[in-house]
């Protein structure tokens, strides 16, 4: 059953003129006044907040995304728009077992937390290794396992539903990983560079299928109204290129 009331040092999202991911202890300043998060402690999600200065808020329960805007990034991170696409193509679920070559930040690590009933990370740098796992402690996330090791000494599980990688030279794993699939299970290859995607696709060919390769594009629209509140859209800025990701289904 989920949580109802909130409790101390629990995570809450503010939301009012501005929305505010906060942590459940103390006071929380910002430029709408002072407000005394401790008030909320055996409250349900969904109360009010007032602060100082008469700002109203409402406290909801805030969503992976929500949390993921407070996890330190230190190296580039997969993006929403990619992490959730790898799980929509995918379609692990809360059964499934992910893992995960190229931790970094944790981010794609946790976002597939939300989702799946466990993740082993790996990660064979000391520094990432540290700010990921400090990651998940801050968020409180128990059902990922990080290792500080190199993949290319093989990966401890075996029948994984899912292979997320994203690394240098993703190709000189993918024979390793094919090792730790279930029959049937998901590869899934982020690739930064275009010139990676080719040297990806030739080493899956003999043991994958339903190879496919996208590159996911996302473009934000507002809407404004003139004086005759006719509104009018316009699209904003339209974001830069983050990679290639690269599907395909184990054989043999």
């Amino acid at each position: 059953m989920k949580e109802k009331r909130i409790k101390k040092n629990s995570w809450v999202l503010l939301l009012g003129k501005k929305s505010y991911v906060v942590k459940v202890k103390g006071e929380f300043h910002c430029e709408f006044g002072k407000i005394n998060l401790d008030s909320l402690i055996g409250k349900t999600y969904g109360s009010e907040i007032e602060s100082h200065l008469g700002e109203k808020f409402i406290a909801v329960k805030p969503s992976i995304i929500d949390l993921l805007k407070k996890v330190k990034r230190k190296p580039q991170v997969i993006l929403p728009k990619d992490a959730a696409f790898i799980l929509a193509k995918t379609g692990v679920n809360k059964n499934s077992i992910v893992l995960d070559a190229g931790t970094g930040s944790g981010f794609l690590a946790i976002f597939l937390s939300n989702y799946v009933k466990k993740v082993y990370t790996y990660e064979k740098r000391k520094e990432f290794y540290e700010i990921a796992k400090e990651n998940l402690k801050t968020l409180g996330i128990k059902n990922v396992i990080i290792k500080n090791k190199d993949v290319s000494q093989g990966f401890d599980e075996k029948e994984a539903d899912l292979i997320t990688l994203d690394l240098e030279n993703p190709e000189k794993i993918i024979p390793i990983a094919k090792n730790s699939l279930k029959p049937g299970g998901w590869l899934a290859v982020f690739c930064p560079y275009a010139e990676e995607v080719g040297r990806v696709v030739k080493a899956m060919k003999e043991d994958f299928t339903c190879i496919e390769i996208f590159e996911n594009l996302q473009r934000e629209w507002e809407v404004s109204f003139d004086k005759q509140e006719r509104s009018h859209l316009r699209a904003r800025p339209f974001a830069t290129f983050t990679g290639f990701t690269v599907f395909g289904r184990k054989i043999r």
